[in-house]
């Protein structure tokens, strides 16, 4: 009886595996792809997706990682476009890492 009933939550967990629609799984890929960047991970950015649009909102430092986020979306398997809702948080530092940056990580060191 208990290798029944380990047979059936085996079943019943793989068949929930498999029914998990498209959008949650690309929201999940989007999210363990941010979440491992080294230029992004520190950011909390929201991710959703609706019929294979991706839609990213949060503040980030820089410009640099705005992009590398819409980056890393727009080459994830499956998303057809991405929304970008993602501000760039504008103050003293961030001027001066761009200008001391000097081009550095695909920057022009100008605002």
């Amino acid at each position: 009886m208990r290798s029944y009933t380990a047979i059936l939550v085996t079943l019943a967990f793989l068949a929930t595996a498999a029914c998990t629609k498209p959008d949650d799984r690309i929201t999940q890929t989007v999210q363990s792809r941010l979440a491992s960047d080294p230029i992004v991970h520190g950011y909390h950015l929201e991710v959703s997706t609706e019929q294979k649009v991706v839609s990213l909102s949060g503040t980030v430092e820089t410009s640099v990682a705005k992009d590398q986020a819409l980056t890393l979306a727009k080459t994830t398997p499956d998303v057809v476009e991405v929304r970008d809702h993602i501000a760039i948080r504008d103050n003293e530092g961030t001027r001066a890492w761009l200008k001391k940056s000097n081009g550095a990580i695909g920057t022009t060191g100008h605002r």
